[in-house]
């Protein structure tokens, strides 16, 4: 993870960045934004009555952030 006090303009931390993958500079920037982090956490705490429910809650969710999340069984 990308410490805040981290510098990018610093010659070796952009040296860094520029080895970094895409995903995971997308991930880094998800992970730091509260936007994402309060809907993401509301989202795990809710319970859906049925999995097309919660696959839509997933769906609506992840679409604004360009994302998908795979189906996953629940018992």
């Amino acid at each position: 993870m990308i410490d805040g006090a981290w510098d990018w303009r610093d010659e070796e931390a952009a040296s860094c960045l520029r080895r970094a993958e895409g995903v995971v500079l997308a991930q880094e920037f998800l992970r730091s934004n509260p936007v994402y982090r309060t809907g993401h956490v509301a989202l795990l705490h809710t319970h859906f009555p049925t999995a097309a429910a919660r696959e839509a809650a997933l769906a609506s969710f992840g679409w604004p952030w360009g994302l998908s999340f795979p189906v996953r069984s629940r018992p």
